[in-house]
């Protein structure tokens, strides 16, 4: 069939739908009955008409519905942006908060001591693993110098092994070449407290007679001018005193927390020497 006669049919009946429409229109305008065709017409296309209305209708409600999706989706991707903006800021706050407590113990700390204290921000850890160091953010300009001694709000840190113009390498007291001389502060025995690793110490050469108990507080003893006085180094964990032997065997947890060190204070001047050591000549 040629393609005039099909659009030929196709749009006939929308003509003669139309014309209807035409005729209906211009009648409404008058006040007469409509006639038995008008009726007719009537009908037939208001069923179309309702059809028509219907889907035009629900076009115009889709068409504003997807403006109003895209509003939305506009306006919740800013609010997602202002809510990791927000979340942002306070992790900033967060973060500000808990280095104002550590500044703030820091501070109290060395209220507590007569010894000039320079503050310091760790920088580094020791990547090999083989020692127990960190890298703190002052060195030669700010007066450190080795053997310096450096502490935490905790207790005792450690002592400066090396330094540069603007950094110092800290050997902790976790470190196994750490020795430190010490007292359980309850009863005052004496010993040297070396590290063990793993945030554990050994306070060696202590005899087995003497008065050691799981909890006692082991501090500095001062002796040697290196650590002030009176540092808290730890507690002690667990002893064990053995059938035979000179000494007993006392392990000590550090007071400071090594896993989360990130502010420390450089002892810039040490403590005067013991009397009794300048007399002999003799230092650690």
């Amino acid at each position: 069939m040629p393609v005039t006669s099909q659009l030929r049919k196709f749009l006939l009946p929308i003509l003669i739908f139309l014309l209807a429409l035409s005729l209906i229109s211009a009648n409404f305008h008058t006040h007469k009955n409509m006639s038995f065709l008008e009726s007719l017409v009537v009908e037939i296309t208001a069923p179309v008409q309702k059809v028509v209305r219907d889907v035009v209708k629900g076009v115009g409600d889709v068409w504003r519905g997807y403006f109003h999706l895209v509003g939305l989706e506009s306006e919740n991707t800013a609010l997602k942006g202002e809510l990791q903006e927000l979340r942002r800021q306070l992790n900033d706050y967060r973060e500000a908060y808990l280095a104002n407590q550590r500044l703030r113990a820091l501070l109290n700390f060395k209220k507590s001591i007569a010894t000039p204290l320079l503050p310091a921000e760790v920088v580094a850890f020791d990547p090999s693993g083989w020692f127990q160091t960190i890298l703190i953010d002052k060195g030669k300009k700010d007066r450190v110098v080795r053997d310096m001694a450096v502490v935490s709000a905790d207790g005792l840190v450690g002592r400066v092994i090396g330094v540069s113009a603007h950094h110092a390498k800290v050997l902790l007291i976790l470190d196994g070449n750490s020795a430190v001389d010490a007292l359980v502060q309850r009863s005052r025995v004496r010993g040297i407290l070396a590290g063990r690793g793993r945030q554990r110490c050994l306070l060696k050469y202590v005899q087995r007679n003497e008065d050691v108990q799981k909890g006692d507080q082991v501090i500095s003893s001062g002796m040697g001018g290196v650590f002030p006085k009176g540092l808290l180094l730890g507690k002690v964990e667990n002893v064990v005193r053995g059938s035979s032997g000179l000494f007993q065997t006392v392990e000590v947890e550090p007071a400071a927390d090594f896993s989360r060190l990130e502010e420390v204070m450089v002892v810039v001047q040490p403590p005067p020497e013991d009397p009794a050591r300048i007399g002999s000549g003799k230092s650690s």
